[in-house]
């Protein structure tokens, strides 16, 4: 069984054309070509400081946060005492550049690959090691000090980072050994959920049919949202985070994925199945690439999300409104005094019914504390009354200026770049609002997306928000994110196979997908028992259980469940806690433990594909029997047969007969000479 050891290797690209037998040259050559590169905002960056402060561009980009400028430090933190000499400097600043220039990666990747290298320069100088004299020792020792020094999920990151710098100085021939680095003791942090394991608490605790977890969204949270979403006012200040809420509890996705909808209405396939477009958040390359796909919807929520994009046309459309007018000006949207005289004079009145707060014309406010404003000693109150302090007033140049002092030009920039060199702004996205200024009150002259922090001030604001449209209160705290978890166990325990959760949720490694799941082990232990029963599940056991009598099935299913395992076309049940698995990996070869649900079509490729494989063994085994050299052939044509057999039985129960599997082969592009 694994170990949760990750053995993906880092995968780079060579940031030289060309390469030379001496190190130093290919060394000398990744500075010169970082030195040539022109990114905006590192316009004032100096190659030599140790503190480089970025002015622009992506890198100033921070989720849920506006700056202006951003700074990179190239020296060790505070938790290591040396002196890094000018050649890591170097080469730490180069590949920060060239990493940069080819995928655009956000301020929190480059600090991270920056700390794992400084932790590696370390390590190198603790053993009077250069850097193209640098070994694989170096490498693990900076892991090691890592480990000490950050959390466990701090530590896989940089760990990750330090294998690859292995593989830049690998591909751009840095160093005189060849790495190929991988560090043995890097894994997921033990922390996260997992598929399978043994049962501690027995199969039949008392909670063994509920899921629950501290990243798993309660059912009266869920109850809460949809009470919510039919109470609160389609113009409630709210109702956009509201609406926010009900497409995280539907579509599972992180954040910025949904933040970040473009403006759509749901759409459908030539199959009539509905799906909506977004920009997968692991994917994305800043300014450069980020390539949109399909979210196919599962039928049950197809309903909900297209009347939540259909009000959100209705409800965000003055905002858009607003937002074409700045992208088309790049300036605030000042239309709304487009028919104000010049020369007329401006009360405190006239500025609540232009939508802008009347205090700043009051004494502290920013009218006339920048002389904008004149005080008029006969302006009468409401009541006709000529007040002791007298009425201050403006004009509408005045307010122009104080408008557009709010305007940014990263509002009018662009957000996403789509794999077909679409660009996206503002107003390209489903979820816009008015801009929120210091005052407390509203811009509608600008138009902003919804940032983390204003969701996350939103949810202060979500306990009165319950009591007052809902029948329940709201004890129990949630992220956006744990609704991904939550979605992710739900399609888990309902029988979607690991590919499938890993492609809808967007994943690139089907490992991933494990950190997701956290179904109990007793709880999946007991659906698998019951499913044996009810006769929908094949294999030896579930066949043993067919010819004993009724009284004993719960006894010997209790004894013999005490994990569940996927293992690809079906399920294992072998407790690996208590002792290894002699058919480890040929689970299909009539082991005892080896297990498969009925009619489950999320596997019935899998099953397909082995099923051909092995039918294309057992002939190359069987050639062999017949040539002059048979060695062992025998054996492996046993062995193969045995498989076929289980696997067979297994396409029939998915309502498969008469499998061709030359022609599957041929279907999926497996040997074209076949």
């Amino acid at each position: 069984m694994t170990d949760g050891r990750s053995f993906r290797q880092a995968k780079v690209v060579a940031f030289l054309s060309k390469f030379d037998k001496d190190r130093v040259k290919n060394f000398n050559e990744l500075i010169k070509v970082a030195k040539c590169f022109e990114f905006t905002g590192f316009e004032n960056v100096n190659w030599e400081d140790d503190l480089w402060t970025v002015t622009g561009g992506r890198l100033t980009k921070l989720p849920g946060r506006k700056v202006k400028s951003i700074s990179i430090k190239f020296k060790p933190p505070e938790k290591l005492c040396f002196d890094m000499t000018s050649e890591w400097k170097d080469v730490i600043k180069a590949l920060f550049l060239h990493r940069f220039h080819e995928k655009n990666q956000s301020l929190t990747s480059q600090r991270f690959f920056i700390t794992a290298v400084v932790y590696i320069a370390n390590a190198s100088n603790e053993l009077g090691k250069s850097l193209i004299s640098l070994t694989p020792e170096v490498l693990d020792n900076a892991c090691v000090l890592i480990s000490k020094h950050y959390s466990e999920t701090t530590a896989y990151s940089l760990h990750k980072n330090v294998c690859e710098f292995a593989a830049h100085c690998d591909s751009n021939k840095l160093c005189k050994t060849l790495f190929k680095y991988k560090y043995a003791g890097m894994k997921r942090p033990s922390k996260v959920g997992g598929l399978g394991g043994a049962i501690d608490n027995g199969i039949d605790y008392e909670d063994a049919q509920d899921t629950a977890g501290e990243k798993i969204v309660a059912p009266e949270v869920y109850a809460v949202i949809g009470e919510l979403h039919r109470n609160v006012p389609k113009l409630h200040k709210y109702r956009l985070y509201v609406l926010m809420l009900t497409l995280f509890a539907c579509l599972g996705r992180r954040f910025s994925e949904i933040s970040l909808l473009p403006n759509q209405s749901i759409s459908r396939n030539a199959k009539a199945l509905a799906y909506i477009e977004y920009f997968p958040e692991k994917q994305y390359q800043g300014d450069t690439l980020t390539p949109k796909r399909k979210l196919y919807l599962y039928s049950q929520v197809v309903g909900v999300v297209e009347e939540v994009l259909s009000e959100l046309e209705t409800l965000t459309a003055a905002s858009r409104s607003t937002a074409i007018q700045m992208h088309k000006n790049n300036a605030a949207d000042l239309r709304f005094l487009e028919n104000i005289n010049e020369n007329q004079k401006l009360y405190p009145a006239d500025l609540r019914a232009l939508g802008i707060s009347d205090t700043l014309l009051t004494s502290t406010g920013w009218l006339r504390q920048k002389d904008r404003a004149w005080p008029d000693y006969d302006a009468k109150t409401l009541q006709g009354i000529v007040p002791a302090n007298a009425i201050h007033f403006t004009y509408v140049k005045h307010l122009r200026e104080y408008c557009s002092k709010y305007y940014e030009e990263t509002s009018t920039s662009v957000i996403r770049v789509d794999q077909f060199g679409k660009e996206y702004f503002t107003k390209d996205f489903l979820f816009i609002r008015p801009l929120g200024i210091s005052s407390g009150t509203y811009a509608p002259w600008l138009a902003t997306i919804c940032t983390h922090s204003m969701f996350s001030t939103f949810q202060r604001y979500l306990e009165n928000l319950v009591k007052e449209f809902a029948s329940k209160s709201l004890s129990v705290s949630f992220t956006s994110h744990h609704f991904r978890h939550t979605l992710n166990t739900l399609l888990d325990e309902g029988g979607l196979s690991d590919l499938m959760q890993t492609h809808w949720f967007a994943r690139s490694n089907p490992g991933d997908t494990k950190a997701y799941q956290h179904t109990p082990p007793a709880k999946r232990a007991l659906m698998l028992h019951e499913a044996i029963k009810g006769g929908k599940v094949g294999g030896r056991l579930a066949e043993q259980i067919e010819i004993l009598p009724v009284e004993l099935h719960d006894a010997i299913l209790k004894a013999r469940i005490q994990a569940v395992h996927d293992v690809g076309p079906g399920l294992c049940i072998h407790p690996f806690s208590q002792i290894p698995c002699e058919k480890h990996l040929e689970c299909s070869a009539d082991c005892k433990d080896y297990l498969w649900v009925k009619d489950d079509k999320a596997r019935l490729s899998e099953q397909k594909r082995q099923y051909a494989i092995n039918s294309l063994a057992l002939e190359t085994a069987e050639a062999i029997q017949k040539s002059t050299k048979p060695k062992k052939s025998i054996d492996w044509i046993n062995h193969t047969k045995k498989k076929l057999k289980t696997l067979g039985a297994q396409l029939n129960d998915n309502g498969v007969f008469d499998f061709n599997p030359i022609e599957y082969l041929k279907e999926i592009g497996y040997g074209k000479e076949l």
